[in-house]
């Protein structure tokens, strides 16, 4: 599988030319894709990426929305944030106002399968416009390691422009865990291009408010 040689430096260098703020600050990763009509529907593509470090202190936060046995092992897990209920997201039905606030606190909603279409009326069209998607629950999952792997993978997609944009950790992060979290995201990427490293125009690195580092095109097999 094709690897990026450079890769190390770029995250080194990202690293040192931070500059210090009173927040912290988070790792992220640009690809620029070319030669990919991205008005065709089969060039487009969304997919959960899980990163081998996970995002550090910027985790993603998680919803539940089950009933039952599933909302209280739920809500016993360390990984899930809050358990909603079917009574409160039917309450959301037709109150656009407050679905757009709830959808902003959370990163990923996991939906117990027949919660489904009770979601979708509810948070639908409030999780499209923010390119987000009700996650359904598999049959007799863990929820805990459920939740605990949505909790550490950023979602990967080209939709509107040829162009790849995800967080891949934060500054306080080791070196070598951005690297591994990096190369994660990019060799998924390849994967799903039709023509492979053919179609990668650019790949940069940078910190939230910091410069970009360009990741030189070097791989090897």
């Amino acid at each position: 599988m094709s690897t990026v040689v450079d890769l190390d430096r770029a995250v080194r260098e990202a690293l040192q030319r931070r500059e210090k703020r009173n927040f912290i600050q988070a790792v992220e990763l640009v690809i620029n894709l070319k030669d990919v009509d991205v008005s065709k529907p089969e060039k487009r593509f969304s997919e959960l990426v899980e990163l081998p470090h996970g995002l550090g202190s910027a985790a993603n936060s998680i919803a539940v929305v089950a009933t039952g046995e599933l909302a209280l092992r739920a809500s016993r897990s360390q990984n899930v944030d809050r358990v909603f209920e079917r009574q409160e997201i039917e309450a959301l039905v037709g109150n656009k106002k407050a679905a757009k606030k709830l959808v902003r606190e959370f990163d990923y909603f996991l939906i117990e399968p027949q919660l489904v279409p009770v979601a979708a009326r509810a948070l639908g069209a409030a999780l499209g416009g923010v390119g987000k998607a009700p996650i359904p629950i598999p049959a007799n999952v863990d929820i805990d390691e459920f939740a605990a792997r949505h909790k550490k993978s950023v979602m990967v997609r080209i939709r509107k422009v040829p162009q790849v944009m995800c967080v891949v950790g934060t500054e306080e992060m080791s070196a070598d865990q951005i690297m591994d979290n990096a190369r994660a995201v990019i060799e998924r990427v390849i994967s799903r291009l039709e023509n492979g490293w053919a179609n990668i125009k650019s790949i940069v690195l940078k910190l939230s408010m910091s410069a970009p580092v360009k990741v030189r095109p070097e791989r090897r097999r």
